[in-house]
């Protein structure tokens, strides 16, 4: 859908065909129907289905994304039991930054959970290649903390590399790691 008016038209729509729903956006969630939805489209990028089982947040330009990576973040997705589309966690972690919104930092850090807990799953069996992927859309000392216990010598004197280059930018854990220090820190989030 090319223009916010066909996005709008196509949602509102697809809401007539359930009773009970209403369409919300920014700030404080005022309803919006007809031309109004196309101008929360444009203007706050998304708006919230209410009177379903829980509030449903449906983006027309998602934070932090340009509307041409949709096919792309929807094919690394996954879908659920019920046939829910959902992003990948690392996608999904892109939409919170910078919002200034306190539940989007709370999100962010179980996000982080469920990746780190993923790559720990595969980081041991991971091939340089790999790895270098994984860094390449999540990376801190905690992912590189794992890496550094890989039975590859190349993955591991990679995070030791990349242990070197967060603590030059002031990292003070990647510090405390190539220094062989405990580092005085428990995750807030335990793992899934």
């Amino acid at each position: 859908m090319d223009t916010p008016s066909a996005w709008a038209d196509a949602l509102e729509i697809v809401c007539l065909q359930f009773s009970g729903l209403s369409l919300h956006t920014l700030p404080d969630w005022r309803k919006v129907t007809g031309p109004e939805i196309a101008t929360a489209a444009e203007e706050v990028g998304m708006v919230r289905v209410l009177g379903l089982d829980c509030p449903l947040d449906i983006f027309r330009q998602p934070n932090e994304f340009p509307s041409d990576c949709f096919d792309e973040v929807y094919e690394r997705g996954t879908t659920n039991s019920d046939g829910t589309r959902l992003p990948d966690p690392l996608d999904l972690i892109i939409t919170k930054l910078n919002t200034g919104r306190d539940k989007d930092l709370d999100d962010s850090r179980h996000l982080e959970s469920i990746i780190r807990h993923r790559y720990r799953t595969l980081i041991p069996s991971a091939s340089l290649d790999e790895v270098r992927h994984m860094f390449d859309r999540f990376l801190d000392w905690e992912v590189c903390q794992m890496a550094l216990g890989s039975p590859s010598q190349d993955v591991r004197n990679f995070a030791t590399d990349c242990l070197r280059e967060m603590a030059s930018e002031g990292d003070p854990f990647s510090q405390a790691l190539l220094e062989d220090r405990k580092i005085p820190y428990q995750s807030p989030i335990p793992p899934p």
